[in-house]
């Protein structure tokens, strides 16, 4: 790997911790849906987050759609919404200012929707990671594009003016890491439920990073 890199990072398994599925977003919630959620909801749950993710829905246009998937009053899908992201995980200040001080590049690369993006970057929100320490920001709702597709990647690659090999990405999802990785870029398949940022810290350091 080169010495000085583009450092990027996922944000959701990442770098802050995320609800287990439905059930455990609407508990958070305290919400009570009036009906299970069933094999055939999930199904359209994960396609209207795909969409959301790439902003082919507004916030109101996906809680309208999703409330009645998850016997959910169309405000009750809001809290559920908010309640998915479960605060940052430990350390990761202190990684990213880090590896700024070492000289390399930080970024994020994440798959999210303009609710969780402004609470992410609301330095006054219980979610708020330190995205502004970042000199690269990457959110699929506002490029129009989502991982896995090659094309994200490429995007990346672009506005950044770094060559494939120059970028060492780290992800939760398998799938896209390997797609990552089939665009050249060095990856760390982030694994660890508790304590990620001990992980990346360890893998930097394996590569003479940190």
């Amino acid at each position: 790997m080169p010495s000085n890199q583009l450092i990027c990072f996922d944000l959701g398994g990442v770098l802050i911790r995320l609800c287990d599925g439905w059930q455990h977003a609407c508990q958070r919630a305290g919400t009570t849906p009036s009906k299970p959620i069933t094999d055939d909801d999930k199904k359209q749950l994960v396609a209207l987050v795909h969409r959301e993710e790439v902003g082919g829905l507004d916030d109101g246009e996906f809680f309208s759609l999703a409330s009645p998937l998850l016997g959910l009053s169309t405000g009750d899908a809001k809290l559920m919404s908010d309640a998915w992201l479960c605060g940052p995980f430990p350390g990761i200040d202190t990684l990213i200012d880090t590896l700024n001080a070492t000289g390399h590049t930080t970024a994020c690369l994440s798959n999210t929707n303009a609710n969780h993006w402004r609470a992410m970057t609301d330095p006054a929100h219980p979610n708020a990671l330190p995205l502004d320490k970042l000199k690269h920001r990457f959110a699929s709702h506002l490029i129009k594009d989502r991982k896995p597709n090659p094309s994200i990647y490429q995007h990346v690659q672009h506005a950044t003016n770094t060559p494939a090999n120059g970028i060492l990405f780290f992800d939760d999802s398998a799938e896209n890491i390997h797609a990552a990785a089939a665009q050249g870029w060095q990856t760390c398949h982030v694994t660890d439920p508790d304590d990620p940022a001990a992980q990346m810290t360890s893998h930097l350091k394996r590569h003479n990073l940190l």
